[in-house]
């Protein structure tokens, strides 16, 4: 028996360490579909590589006892063995079955050790081959659900009951001795197991929740993604002080009807990813794109007192960007609006949330972009009175703004030359 359990141990290992090889993968990919979700790959995953371990030490198990003249032992090894490689084949030709397919060899898993434990004698004598039962019930909670555990799991107790009742009315078809050893080996086998299946569990459910919080945190800022997870509450936030910059490409309406759908797609994709990048720079906060207008904040969600200054230095790069590079083969140019004062921002809504802003400040600031003149940045006088200081700007008179009647706007020309330090 410690021959037979050395032997498994043997395969266990290896299995675990071969794993690591890109040939795994492909066996790991044994009844893949192609819109399956990342929960159910995990558990297929899971299942392909415990089958395949699994039957590789049944048959290992069944050459040790063939060869110690435990036929009765040996036998339903094999054919438990030979089951799993067709449940694996099963699983490949019908995916949808998968329940089924899982199914029939946990009982089996369940049974077969059962009936080694009678024909031996009884626990001691069979080194305690009952445990590899306990698989039945963890691989239902990893592969299945918490519901159908709960039954393999009382499955399981109810063979380890007759495991110890049976074996004293029925007498054993073969007389062996366990071992300490051999009862050592088999705990260290099915911890083995256990350990490999729960450890590969564990580290998909990281990977999965990880790729979740990297999702949220590009769609929300860092800090209202934190509490979006914890809060069931509405988010809302009042902000005093704040600076909304809008951009919109010009010409894009006669641009656009050129290109084929994926070549639009492709070519906003290059603008903005490229404005993202200066976003990113400066510690602002891209807020959204709604066709070809992109939207940026500067003092929220965290306030911060130059918030004008940012904003301002952003447009003056997103400007000089567009004026010196082509995206995806084309040439543009922008027309860029901004604003300054009290918002408010938030989340709304419980499906396709997303971060947004609202107040008389961000209608503002959209009307400085829509009646500006291209390739330049209007700014309202509140913005003008914030960055006056360091920034070269020039008046553009009275205009007329929708729903706001005339304004005195400003244009933003360039950064303030720093002063020369004098010579000590």
């Amino acid at each position: 028996m410690f021959e037979r359990d050395l032997g498994l141990s043997v395969v266990v290992v290896m299995g675990f360490l071969r794993g690591r090889g890109g040939w795994w993968d492909s066996v790991l990919s044994i009844g893949e579909t192609s819109g399956e979700g990342d929960i159910h790959r995990g558990k297929r995953r899971i299942v392909v590589g415990a089958f395949v371990l699994a039957a590789l030490a049944r048959l290992v198990l069944g050459a040790f006892d063939f060869r110690q003249g435990l036929y009765w032992v040996a036998i339903p090894a094999v054919l438990i063995g030979l089951g799993l490689l067709i449940a694996l084949v099963m699983l490949e030709l019908r995916p949808d079955w998968f329940v089924w397919v899982v199914s029939v060899p946990m009982f089996l898993q369940l049974a077969e050790p059962l009936m080694a434990t009678v024909v031996l004698g009884g626990l001691v004598p069979s080194e305690m081959v009952i445990l590899y039962g306990l698989l039945t019930p963890i691989g239902a909670l990893i592969a299945v659900s918490v519901r159908a555990a709960f039954w393999w799991a009382a499955g399981f107790m109810a063979t380890l009951f007759l495991a110890v009742v049976l074996p004293m009315r029925i007498e054993p078809l073969h007389l062996v001795e366990g071992t300490p050893g051999g009862i050592a080996t088999t705990v260290a086998v099915v911890t083995a197991f256990l350990f490999g299946a729960t450890a590969y569990f564990v580290r998909q459910r990281d990977r999965f929740q990880s790729e979740s919080d990297d999702l949220l945190h590009n769609i929300l800022p860092d800090e209202i993604a934190r509490r979006l997870k914890g809060e069931s509450t509405l988010i809302a936030d009042n902000f005093d002080q704040a600076s909304v910059l809008f951009a919109d490409l010009v010409g894009f309406t006669p641009l656009s009807s050129k290109m084929s759908p994926t070549e639009l797609v492709r070519f906003l994709n290059s603008v903005f990813s490229a404005f993202d990048g200066l976003v990113d720079e400066l510690g602002l906060e891209k807020i959204k794109t709604v066709g070809d207008e992109y939207m940026v904040a500067s003092g929220i969600p965290q306030p911060r007192s130059d918030h004008a200054h940012a904003i301002a230095e952003l447009a003056l790069r997103i400007r000089d960007h567009t004026r010196t590079r082509l995206f995806d083969g084309q040439k543009i140019d922008v027309r860029i609006g901004i604003n300054s004062g009290p918002v408010v921002a938030g989340v709304v809504g419980t499906h396709k949330f997303s971060y947004d802003l609202w107040g008389d400040v961000v209608n503002t600031a959209s009307r400085m972009e829509s009646e500006g003149v291209p390739g330049k940045i209007q700014l309202t006088p509140a913005t003008y009175e914030l960055i006056q200081d360091k920034f070269i700007c020039e008046p553009r008179g009275v205009i007329p703004v929708k729903g706001k009647g005339d304004m005195t706007t400003y244009l933003l020309l360039a950064p303030r030359p720093h002063p020369e330090t004098p010579n000590s």
